[in-house]
């Protein structure tokens, strides 16, 4: 039975895209109106309207966020294997920065700062990457290089730190996936 009024619902869809929509921003997030598909409104806490026929709408959040980066093997300067892991805590400044040129705003953070871990790491030796633990200069390092990467994206980097430093032993179990072996 519900099959056979499937059709109403999609047209009262229809209909509804031709009547103005409002959407209510909190403080935590921004948003953005893409009109037309081409041009990125940005638009800041409060009401808004949309017309839902020619714009969509897209929320993100602004306020402070901490991501837990996964750990990562690397090989520091001196030839040591060693497994990394970060956490990045930031905001975001530039709504349509952030989301007028990113598709998976989320995952460009991610890669973004996994990348400037990587740099930093792999450019020191192990007794380098421990003093500047002890001391604060790698947590620095960490965050400009990052702060870099994610400042045309409209990123505010508050702070980029190493969770995990250890030195490691890589193994790389090979599998045959023929029947005769």
């Amino acid at each position: 039975m519900g099959e056979a009024f499937a059709w109403l619902g999609q047209l009262v869809e229809w209909i509804g895209r031709f009547f103005p929509r409002w959407q209510i921003v909190t403080a935590t997030h921004g948003a953005v109106k893409f009109v037309r598909g081409a041009k990125v409104v940005p638009l800041a806490p409060g009401m808004h309207w949309f017309w839902p026929l020619t714009t969509d709408l897209m929320l993100y959040p602004t306020a402070r966020q901490a991501v837990d980066l996964r750990s990562q093997t690397f090989v520091t300067a001196d030839d040591k294997t060693i497994a990394v892991g970060g956490l990045i805590v930031y905001e975001v400044k530039d709504i349509a920065a952030i989301l007028g040129q990113t598709f998976d705003p989320d995952e460009t953070i991610r890669d973004i700062t996994a990348a400037a871990i990587h740099d930093v790491c792999c450019s020191k030796t192990w007794d380098q990457l421990r003093e500047g633990l002890r001391s604060g200069a790698l947590d620095r390092e960490l965050r400009q290089e990052a702060a870099k990467g994610l400042n045309s994206y409209g990123v505010r980097v508050l702070r980029t730190t190493l969770t995990d430093l250890a030195p490691a032993r890589v193994l790389k179990v090979v599998q045959s996936t023929s029947k005769d072996g």
